[in-house]
């Protein structure tokens, strides 16, 4: 019984919006208890989760952490394959759950092209602090990033995952991750590289061990001279817990 409650996470994108052959755009696969969602969707996202064994026409709902491309490149070809794959015929509503001002973007900008799907309807829904979809409970925070960007918290049958998005080092990021299970964190550059907006290695690790967390995983990761996997170092000289490098089609199970 205990299985069935278990979330499972693939890396579909560890990257940024650099193109590169390794990592694609941002985006995660989220499933429990039958329900499919998206965290982020940049570009390629689709194509990745045919890679991993998934299919875009099983997805619930796309949560959005901001309004930049490479993290909702992907929506609009979603939407697109969802009306017009042949024989779909899909009948169960979309869920886009996206910050501040998304919603009035995607009417300009995806229904102005797609028009409103027959069968089905996509659901546009500023995502509130905190809400509950399918199994999860889902808490959310303002990140230091950009005027809209916003971290997510998803809680299942005890256990929890913390996506930062894109964000720099705060208190409140610290506070959403408070015991979770895994913290997927914006490591976009090793430390040498530090930029606003964003974490540094170093501060990854200073997150996980103030919140205390079991499992880092490092993502979102620009290229960089020293290798990716330098960072997993530099995390460790603050957080003595467990630390990955996300790679691309990954999974890890909670």
């Amino acid at each position: 019984m205990h299985a069935a409650r278990d979330m499972k996470l693939i890396v579909l994108g560890s990257g940024t919006c650099v193109p590169s052959l390794k990592r694609n755009a941002p985006g995660y696969y989220l499933e429990a208890e039958g329900f499919r969602i998206l965290v982020d969707c940049g570009s390629g996202t689709l194509l990745q989760l045919e890679k991993a064994g998934k299919s875009y026409r099983d997805i619930d709902s796309v949560f959005i952490t901001h309004k930049h491309p490479d993290h909702f490149a992907d929506l609009m070809p979603l939407v697109h394959a969802l009306i017009a794959t042949p024989k779909l015929n899909r009948n169960r509503d979309l869920y886009i759950f996206c910050p501040k001002g998304f919603v009035e973007y995607y009417e300009a900008s995806v229904v102005s092209v797609l028009g409103h799907p027959n069968g089905f309807s996509v659901r546009t829904i500023e995502t509130p602090d905190k809400l509950d979809f399918g199994p999860f409970n889902i808490i959310t925070a303002k990140t230091i990033h950009s005027k809209d960007s916003i971290a997510y918290r998803f809680e299942c049958g005890g256990k929890a995952i913390v996506f930062t998005g894109d964000a720099d080092y705060d208190q409140g990021v610290i506070a959403l991750a408070r015991n979770a299970d895994l913290l997927i964190a914006d490591c976009s550059f090793p430390d040498s590289m530090k930029a606003r907006g964003h974490l540094s290695a170093k501060e990854c690790g200073m997150v996980a061990a103030k919140a205390g967390v079991k499992k880092l995983a490092l993502s979102h990761l620009y290229p960089a001279d020293p290798p990716d996997t330098d960072r997993i170092r530099e995390s460790g000289e603050n957080f003595d817990g467990e630390i990955v490098l996300a790679e691309d089609l990954m999974t890890i199970n909670i």
